[in-house]
C-alpha cells in the first residue's frame, strides 16, 4: 500500500526469490544461514520473521531485508509525522484505517 512500504523509504530489499522455501534447501538454505548469522554485523536485519511472538503484519519474508542503521531513523519520523490522512488518493485507500496499516504493517515489524 503506498505510503506504508518500507521499500519506498530505500533501506529495504527483497533478495533473489520470493518463496519461503527457496531458503529451505540447497543454495537458498546456504544463503539463508549466511544472512542470519553475519547480516546484522552489516547493518541488515530480516523484519519480518514468524508471527509466534505476536509480530503482526505481513507473513514471514525470508527474502526481505532491511538496513537498520536507516530504516529505523526513518521509522521513527515515519511515526511522528505520518497518519491516516496522509495515507489517500489511491483505490484501497479508504481500507488503510480499517486494517490499522500503521500499526500492524509499519510497525509490525523485528527489531534485532
Amino acid at each position: 500500500m503506498p505510503t506504508s512500504s518500507r521499500h519506498h523509504w530505500g533501506t529495504d530489499m527483497d533478495l533473489n526469490n520470493l518463496n519461503n522455501t527457496y531458503f529451505e534447501k540447497g543454495t537458498g538454505l546456504k544463503l539463508y544461514n549466511w544472512l542470519l548469522e553475519h547480516a546484522k554485523t552489516y547493518g541488515f536485519n530480516q523484519v519480518y520473521t514468524s508471527k509466534i511472538n505476536g509480530r503482526t503484519g505481513y507473513n514471514m519474508e525470508k527474502w526481505h531485508w532491511s538496513y537498520m542503521p536507516l530504516s529505523e531513523k526513518y521509522l521513527t519520523f515515519y511515526n511522528e509525522n505520518i497518519s491516516y490522512k496522509d495515507i489517500t488518493g489511491f483505490k484501497g485507500s479508504e481500507q488503510a484505517k480499517t486494517i490499522d496499516v500503521i500499526k500492524n504493517y509499519v510497525n509490525g515489524i523485528y527489531f534485532w
